[in-house]
């Protein structure tokens, strides 16, 4: 599939597709998939990092975390979401939901890389390094503060 050979979203615009894109990944070899490793271009101007392909629209974010600092600790039910690690250390944890089994992936942003978040799953992200970590977050649909799809649970 695309979604696993070059990491590319299907158009998740339709619930029942975005349904079982969600289900499917689920049920996907999370722990030996990720973290994904993106490819990046650098020149004399710098670096470019391609984070995302997708089919359909969404919202991205940019993040900064001061070392020591914990993101996240909650789930969603019908979001998918992606976390790309861009510059600083950083520790992805995953649980799924019902369950104790917790996935650990380390990123560093020498190498660029991401874990996308499963539905049921709750997950976190934490500053491992001594520096700022820089973190690009993308997620199938606009945040409504009326209907979040966020739930507090601890990894």
């Amino acid at each position: 599939s695309l979604y696993f050979e070059k990491g590319e979203f299907p158009d998740l615009t339709d619930p029942f597709i975005r349904n079982l894109f969600n289900t499917f990944v689920c049920y996907s070899d999370i722990e030996n998939h990720f973290p994904v490793k993106l490819n990046q271009k650098t020149d004399e101007r710098g670096s470019f990092i391609e984070t995302i392909r997708m089919n359909s629209g969404g919202q991205g974010s940019f993040s900064t975390t001061k070392p020591g600092i914990t993101r996240g600790n909650h789930f969603h039910t019908r979001k998918a979401e992606r976390f790309a690690v861009i510059k600083g250390k950083a520790l992805i944890q995953l649980r799924r939901i019902g369950t104790d089994k917790v996935m650990i992936f380390e990123l560093d942003g020498k190498e660029p890389a991401y874990v996308d978040m499963p539905i049921w799953y709750t997950h976190n992200i934490t500053n491992v390094g001594n520096d700022e970590l820089y973190t690009i977050f993308w997620i199938n649909e606009f945040f409504v503060p009326a209907d979040p799809d966020t739930y507090f649970e601890k990894v």
